[in-house]
């Protein structure tokens, strides 16, 4: 007798929350680039899609909506991430983090 696993989620994942896969510039590999972190107030309640940027979103934050990471795909620097979500209709809350 076989015993089948099935796989189980430790919280529901709905199709907005999750991260977008897109094709990066190969000139700047992802690597090199920094990813930046952020809370946000999200109008809609999910994440944004900023070209240009690979983001992902969690619905945990203290101060806003969501929190998200977002890594360009080109050199960019934390106020380039906060004009992309502004033009976007978010709004950035406290400081933009980089990680290396």
């Amino acid at each position: 007798m076989t015993a089948t696993l099935r796989p189980t989620a430790r919280f529901p994942l709905t199709p907005d929350l999750q991260p977008l896969a897109r094709q990066t510039n190969p000139a700047a590999p992802l690597y090199s680039l920094p990813m930046y972190s952020v809370e946000v107030i999200a109008p809609s309640g999910q994440a944004p899609q900023l070209d240009g940027w690979t983001v992902q979103s969690w619905p945990v934050a203290s101060l806003g909506d969501l929190t998200l990471q977002a890594r360009p795909h080109h050199p960019a620097s934390p106020d380039d991430l906060r004009a992309a979500l502004t033009r976007a209709g978010f709004t950035p809350l406290g400081p933009v983090r980089t990680h290396r």
